[in-house]
């Protein structure tokens, strides 16, 4: 009976990281085509790169959780592609890439000198580095990873919060919303990071549930990035 559960999960969780990537590539195009391609704003193409970076780095994710990684699988299955880092590796640098961007911009919105911009993305892509070209226990990955990840956590939502304080009316509703979309959103990213340790100490070893929390709290994420985003373009 567990396990009949358990694989009912593990469907719900393929499922839900199916509509986060649908989410990316549709906030991509939206932001591109509709916003940028009208308004020429760098805040909105840099978004768009940031949510096309995620949605490639998680297909990538996709494929090694779920088709070439052994700890995702119930005992006793084989991956279909084998045991490769390749997929996670790949997936972790693209979507640091994408965060780096996003801190980019972030500090240049802030304090307007290509000098925070650079030095907002440099950590970002340091780590992106790491994680994608050295090879790394699963155990010190995940701490990398989730550790840094939950920095970001806090780090990109405060910027978009102390915008939300240097604003007002409409447009300080768009960056709190904003900020809090991010916070979920990286919540969401933390909680993938650390889904084995918490697997182990919460879940009994089974990685069902902190794969379901964590594409969940993303799809929120990404909800209220939409509804700040929007409010933006009418403040």
């Amino acid at each position: 009976m567990m396990q009949t559960i358990d694989m009912i999960v593990r469907e719900v969780h393929a499922g839900l990281w199916f509509l986060v990537v649908g989410y990316y590539f549709f906030l991509f195009i939206f932001l591109l085509f509709f916003r940028w391609r009208n308004t020429r704003n760098p805040f909105q193409f840099a978004m768009a790169m940031f949510f096309l970076l995620l949605a490639i780095g998680r297909c990538f994710y996709f494929v090694g959780d779920f088709y070439a990684d052994p700890q995702s699988l119930a005992v006793g299955l084989t991956p279909f592609l084998g045991s490769s880092p390749f997929w996670l590796m790949a997936g972790s640098f693209i979507q640091w890439l994408a965060l780096a961007t996003l801190s980019a911009t972030a500090g240049f919105m802030i304090f307007g000198k290509k000098e925070a911009q650079i030095g907002f993305a440099i950590p970002a892509v340091v780590i992106a580095v790491i994680l994608g070209f050295v090879p790394l226990e699963t155990t010190a990955r995940g701490l990398l990873s989730g550790g840094f990840g939950a920095f970001y956590a806090l780090f990109i939502p405060l910027l978009f919060w102390y915008l939300a304080y240097q604003s007002g009316g409409m447009l300080r509703r768009s960056n709190l919303f904003l900020g809090l979309g991010f916070f979920v959103l990286f919540a969401g990213r933390v909680v993938h990071a650390w889904r084995y340790p918490m697997a182990e100490v919460l879940f009994s070893n089974s990685i069902a549930i902190p794969g379901v929390i964590a594409p969940g709290l993303i799809v929120i994420g990404l909800i209220l990035i939409a509804a700040g985003n929007e409010w933006g373009q009418t403040g």
